[in-house]
């Protein structure tokens, strides 16, 4: 069982020695820490919590932040193709930390970059309030008149904004009349176009605004105001500044060069830091780990002379343990029991490197409950089986392969990737198996329309094709319903098998056994419909399905209460309303598995279809070679894509819909020891 035993240990030491405890403790990486008040809750009134503030290190991890934000921002750093897919750590020897720690002067690189920051901060605000000025003024740009000069006057009032043309020519021939009797007051008034405003928009779309001055005696402002307001006036504040509109814009985009420059100086110099950023990443590394080192020391509580700890450790590292104790702390006394369902002790797995890749795929649905097994070794099968048919191809295979390989060399160190990486060398190698099986090479690229008459190519594929699913659809879809029956009765079975480790033999009757009987007289039943069963077949089928419903009927309801409804359920749970599974749902799980034949004809028939367009080409005098070669390249290029992502989609939904609900239980947290623990850096002893 792939699935380590765990125990749960109490740790009695002086409070003195904690600290250092923690530490050799850390250092291993085999216990996992726990609050000593969730597994003794009458030790509240005994022990009290030790207070540890974090502030030293949240306030180097500051520091360090602000450094990294800036170098990020001025000189972000370039990423290889292999970083690109996915965030990938520093690697850090510990000796090289450890140096870093002693002689990295951090405190001047901070010094350097506040100033930097302080700077940067506050061009940014001049470049803001610039930018804003220059986007309030360029509709204004044209406006003749010095700005200052109008505000200087004091004899008379000036107006400024923008009406529509033809209410212009309204407005001017009323303005010309000797006694505005139109308006309100009779006082002279003067009206003047000054410039094209914007284009109208909404009820005024299409209509073409022009810019208006109009100037007035005091007295007469706000009749002025009322009559252009009549016609249709807008209003426009004219800008706080001096000289004409123009002439502050030129001044203000001097400006703008002048703080992008003081910008690119800003970036020459965050460049200098950016030399150091490795430095940057481990010590954030080391303070980050330091801080939870010093959360851990929140979960112990104390009394007057003895620290009480408390975790979880694999059974496999107790020797260990029991080493450290007694080399340097033989004032400890430690105390380790099964743990309890009550416990929730945490799920750590052990598997064989050949089966290890296929463990993301089980932690992206879920780690599995303590009492059960892990899934890995038995998806691995089905998981290779589902993608090579789904991406059934020799050439897209080998190109996963050799991809897969490459990045397997690339992050051998950084084990999500790698392990990643080596699950797709597996479905790499899985589909050039079914793509000489399926008899597809880049589709029909052997073929002899493409590279001659019995080319070697097309000998081999020949030879090795068992069905193309393209001329025989109908027999790869009810090999794909069969496969899909036959995952069916595997999920039962492992079913059964995680009733009978939990020690619950009526669920491994009841809930696994009887399914199994009853589904494959279900199969030759329904098979009858559609084709001819010989007799004795047919009636074993009856006699399997009766007998199984028999037994679904009588268990399905034991927990209910009272004959008639015991029965009432187990007639219910046939269908699959109620219980653990259901006919229906066995008839819909199944057909799931048409994907599997959906999946290989579209890759086959996409990469068919692109050699065809670039078989066209091809004829074409002088370019044609060489234009079908790059239409190949980029066509098939772009199928692999997206078939390999399919592939990979539709196996896992495979696996986690039909195949993971018949059995699989999760709700467990994977064990999380105490040890060097950072997003930004893992450590990593050179060899």
């Amino acid at each position: 069982m792939a699935i380590d035993l765990m125990k749960k240990v109490t740790l009695l030491c002086p409070v003195t020695a904690t600290q250092r405890l923690l530490k050799e403790l850390h250092a291993l990486g085999i216990m996992e820490v726990t609050d000593v008040f969730e597994r003794y809750e009458d030790a509240r009134d005994k022990l009290s919590r030790q207070e540890i503030s974090t502030e030293v290190c949240d306030r180097e991890l500051q520091r360090i932040n602000l450094i990294l934000g800036l170098v990020d921002l001025f000189a972000p750093e370039k990423k290889s193709f292999v970083q690109g897919l996915a965030p990938v750590p520093l690697l850090v020897d510990p000796q090289e930390l450890n140096r870093v720690k002693e002689k990295f002067d951090l405190d001047a690189q901070y010094k350097i970059a506040e100033d930097l920051d302080t700077e940067y901060r506050r061009i940014e605000r001049a470049l803001g309030e610039t930018e804003n000025r220059l986007k309030d003024l360029s509709p204004l740009e044209t406006f003749p008149v010095a700005v200052d000069k109008l505000r200087r006057l004091r004899h008379y009032r000036v107006v400024f904004g923008s009406i529509s043309r033809q209410n212009l020519v309204s407005l001017t021939r009323t303005a010309e009349m000797p006694a505005l009797s139109a308006w309100e007051e009779v006082v002279p008034a003067a009206v003047e176009a000054v410039g094209n405003g914007k284009k109208g928009s909404g009820a005024q779309a299409g209509k073409e605004s022009m810019w208006v001055l109009a100037a007035c005696l005091p007295e007469a402002e706000d009749a002025l105001r009322k009559a252009l307001g009549e016609h249709g006036f807008v209003e426009i504040i004219l800008p706080q500044i001096t000289g004409t509109v123009q002439e502050q814009i030129k001044a203000l985009e001097g400006d703008l060069d002048e703080l992008q420059n003081r910008v690119k100086g800003i970036a020459a110099k965050v460049a200098a830091l950016a030399g150091h950023r490795r430095e940057f990443l481990m010590l954030k590394a080391f303070w980050e780990d330091n801080r939870k080192l010093f959360l851990a020391r929140t979960s112990s509580a104390h009394g007057k002379w003895i620290q009480v700890l408390t975790g979880f450790i694999r059974e496999r590292d107790i020797p260990q343990m029991d080493d450290l104790l007694n080399k340097y702390f033989p004032t400890v006394t430690p105390c380790v029991e099964d743990p309890t369902p009550e416990d929730n002790p945490p799920v750590s797995i052990t598997l064989s490197p050949f089966v290890r890749p296929i463990q993301m795929l089980v932690d992206l649905f879920g780690r599995p409950d303590y009492k059960t097994f892990d899934p890995s070794p038995f998806i691995m099968p089905t998981f290779l089986l589902f993608f090579g048919i789904c991406f059934g191809d020799v050439a897209y295979g080998t190109m996963l392969t050799v991809l897969s390989l490459y990045i397997m060399r690339k992050t051998k160190p950084y084990a999500g990737i790698y392990n990643f990486a080596r699950l797709m060398l597996y479905a790499g190698i899985a589909t050039i198996v079914f793509g000489f099986l399926l008899g597809s090479l880049f589709g029909d690229l052997y073929a002899e329309k493409y590279l001659g008459e019995n080319n070697l190519l097309y000998r081999l594929m020949m030879a090795t094709q068992v069905i193309d699913p393209i001329q025989k659809p109908i027999v790869v879809l009810l090999a794909a319903l069969g496969i899909g029956m036959f995952n069916q009765f595997y999920g039962i079975a492992l079913k059964m098998y995680s009733a009978l480790l939990r020690g619950d033999k009526a669920e491994a009757l009841c809930d696994g056994l009887l399914w199994l009987v009853i589904c494959p007289g279900f199969v030759i039943m329904i098979a009858k419909m559609f084709a001819p069963v010989p007799a004795p077949v047919f009636y074993i089928g009856l006699l399997l399905f009766f007998a199984g419903a028999l037994g679904l009927i009588l268990t399905q309801g034991r927990e209910s209460s009272g004959l008639v409804g015991r029965l009432m359920t187990g007639v219910i749970s046939l269908y699959g309303i109620v219980g653990s599974y259901g006919l229906t749902a066995f008839i819909g799980d199944t057909m799931s598995y048409c994907r599997l034949l959906a999946l290989s004809l579209t890759t086959a028939i996409v990469a068919l279809s692109f050699n065809m367009m670039a078989g066209l080409l091809r004829p074409i005098p002088y370019v044609g070679l060489i234009l079908f070669v790059v239409v190949l390249i980029i066509a098939h290029i772009f199928n692999f894509l997206i078939s390999v992502l399919g592939a990979f989609v539709h196996s896992m939904r495979l696996i986690f819909v039909e195949f993971f609900g018949r059995f699989y239980a999760t709700g467990s947290r994977p064990f999380e020891p105490l040890g060097f623990d950072s997003k930004s850096a893992i450590l990593h002893r050179q060899q």
